[in-house]
């Protein structure tokens, strides 16, 4: 199988339409996009997230299908879980959409198999947070902190409480479908894993996720994709790793506005896989 996989487009449409372009041209017939896949920066996120999958989505969709293409996707963390029933009942009205959330899809000689979930972060919008063993809680950027699918408010000293209540990453990965048998398996994590140069911020701190290492390093899968730090490659200069023999992919992205595209060429047949970096042109 070959694909395109590419993360962190957060509702920028140019990238969109840029990758559904180079697809054409590439003859790849398979998109995967690894989370936050909405608009981030907006004045009303709710609105403006529940419009883009309303409308953006149901016209690239549809423009997917009429060019044979497949959609294989997970939201990420900047995305409202208020609206994945929303996105899920988009992505439903289409036969080549895959909403792989905590769910598998199987196709050709994969088995795809998502998962949305982010350790906690410094940011105030706590949506599909979870915890690990021995993870403390990082400084807060906001003194104002948003739990229940950003329907109620804690401070700061609330949340601290709160979290120790909060599912661990350990029990979810525990809880994912597994790969039918005879299949490869492909995890598309949001949450990079710890440890392999895929999960490091601007200030070099790593945040990625020891149990999302410990998983794939016992998981016997062909590869994990990953999103979620945009700057991870242009700090390490690693874009590929290994865990145990699983590959781990991890493109980093520009940020919305910015017209280059980070994303791989990936084919499973020969175990090929290549990082591009879109100019504008």
């Amino acid at each position: 199988m070959k694909f395109i996989y590419a993360c962190d487009i957060h509702g920028d449409e140019y990238k969109y339409e840029k990758l559904l372009v180079e697809a054409i041209k590439q003859k790849v017939k398979y998109l995967v996009f690894g989370g936050d896949l909405l608009p981030k920066n907006c004045s009303d996120r709710y609105n403006e997230q529940k419009i883009f999958i309303e409308k953006f989505f149901d016209n690239y969709f549809t423009k997917l299908k009429e060019n044979n293409i497949k959609c294989i996707c997970i939201l990420g963390n900047d995305d409202l879980e208020q609206l994945d029933e929303t996105f899920e009942n988009e992505c439903n009205k289409f036969d080549n959409v895959f909403n792989i959330d905590n769910k598998k899809a199987d196709l050709e000689d994969i088995s795809f198999i998502g998962l949305s979930k982010v350790l906690d972060h410094p940011f105030g919008c706590k949506d599909r947070v979870v915890i690990e063993e021995n993870l403390e809680m990082p400084f807060q950027l906001s003194k104002i902190i948003y739990v229940e699918k950003c329907r109620n408010m804690l401070s700061v000293d609330e949340w601290k409480e709160y979290r120790k209540k909060v599912e661990k990453m350990e029990n979810v990965l525990k809880h994912l479908p597994k790969a039918t048998e005879g299949k490869k398996a492909i995890y598309v994590f949001h949450n990079p894993p710890f440890g392999v140069g895929l999960d490091v911020c601007i200030d070099k701190r790593q945040v990625g996720s020891k149990a999302i290492t410990d998983f794939l390093t016992k998981s016997n899968a062909y590869m994990s994709l990953h999103g979620h730090i945009h700057e991870s490659y242009k700090v390490t200069g690693i874009w590929k790793n290994e865990l145990n023999g699983t590959i781990c992919i991890q493109t980093g992205q520009t940020e919305r506005g910015n017209k280059d595209i980070f994303y791989a060429i990936i084919d499973t047949d020969t175990d090929y896989s290549n990082l591009i970096v879109l100019k504008e042109q």
